[in-house]
């Protein structure tokens, strides 16, 4: 049995199918989060966005968030707080959606909008998540875990 070099197990995995991977943080104060309106989007969603190559989804979400709200967060102070594939669908690419969640302890900070991408940023009551989102299935996940955390549940196909 051949024993593939690395360089040709690099050429190998160039060749297999990808799917999209995007990231969020969820910022959360007691019983709110911060949501942001994109002006290409016509709902709220956290601060998200996709993973770039050769970065990491927690990177990508700390990232994200700085530059769509100008918060920097650190990432030894998020968690993951879910995964979710969603299936293609009317053209849309399959997708993987990684989900941290950290704590913010003063909501008084400045929320920037540093960019012509983000239209609004706002603190939203966690029940107000996924009419927020337009009801995304995922947005509808976040919110079941941010109003009960006793529930473990990582990963959700939709």
């Amino acid at each position: 049995m051949k024993i593939f070099t690395q360089a040709e197990n690099q050429e190998w995995s160039q060749t297999l199918p990808g799917k999209m991977c995007s990231a969020c943080l969820v910022l959360k104060s007691t019983n709110k989060v911060l949501m942001v309106k994109a002006t290409y989007k016509d709902h709220w969603t956290f601060p998200s966005g996709i993973v770039d190559d050769k970065e990491s989804p927690l990177s990508a979400a700390i990232r994200e968030t700085a530059e769509e709200v100008g918060i920097v967060v650190n990432s030894d102070d998020c968690r993951l707080l879910k995964v979710v594939y969603t299936a293609s669908k009317n053209g849309d690419r399959d997708r993987f959606n990684f989900a941290f969640i950290t704590d913010v302890t003063n909501m008084d900070i400045l929320l920037s909008v540093p960019n012509e991408e983000i239209a609004s940023a706002k603190w939203v009551s966690l029940d107000e998540v996924a009419t927020l989102s337009n009801n995304k299935g995922s947005y509808i996940e976040f919110q079941k875990l941010l109003l009960d955390e006793t529930i473990i549940s990582p990963y959700t196909e939709i």
